[in-house]
C-alpha cells in the first residue's frame, strides 16, 4: 500500500458516495481476491459508511468487514484522500449485529 498513490485515495462518485474496488478492498482486508469476490457475491462482505458531523464534518469513516477481519478508513470526503487506516483487533471490534 505505501508508495502506491492509488491506495492513498478512494474513488468518490459525483454524489459524494465512496467506491472501493474489489481488488483494493481484498488487499486492505488481507484476503485473496478470488475468495473475496466469491464471498462478496454470497453476501458475506459488509461495509458501512459514516459521514462526519461537527468537528468531523468533511470526513467519512468507511468500515469493511469480511468474516472476522475488519478495516476502517477515515477519508477526506471532498477528495477521497485516505487519512487513516485502522485494523481493530478482536477486543476492539464491536459485537456482531443480529442477522
Amino acid at each position: 500500500m505505501p508508495g502506491d498513490p492509488t491506495e492513498d485515495r478512494i474513488e468518490m462518485q459525483p454524489g459524494g458516495d465512496p467506491v472501493i474496488g474489489a481488488e483494493h478492498a481484498a488487499r486492505l482486508l488481507g484476503v485473496p481476491l478470488p475468495r473475496f469476490q466469491e464471498d462478496l457475491r454470497a453476501g458475506r462482505v459488509f461495509s458501512v459508511v459514516e459521514r462526519g458531523e461537527g468537528e468531523d464534518a468533511g470526513r467519512m469513516r468507511l468500515t469493511l468487514r469480511w468474516r472476522a477481519a475488519e478495516v476502517r478508513l477515515t477519508v477526506e470526503a471532498a477528495t477521497g484522500r485516505v487519512i487513516t487506516v485502522e485494523r481493530p483487533g478482536p477486543s476492539q471490534a464491536p459485537p456482531p449485529r443480529g442477522r
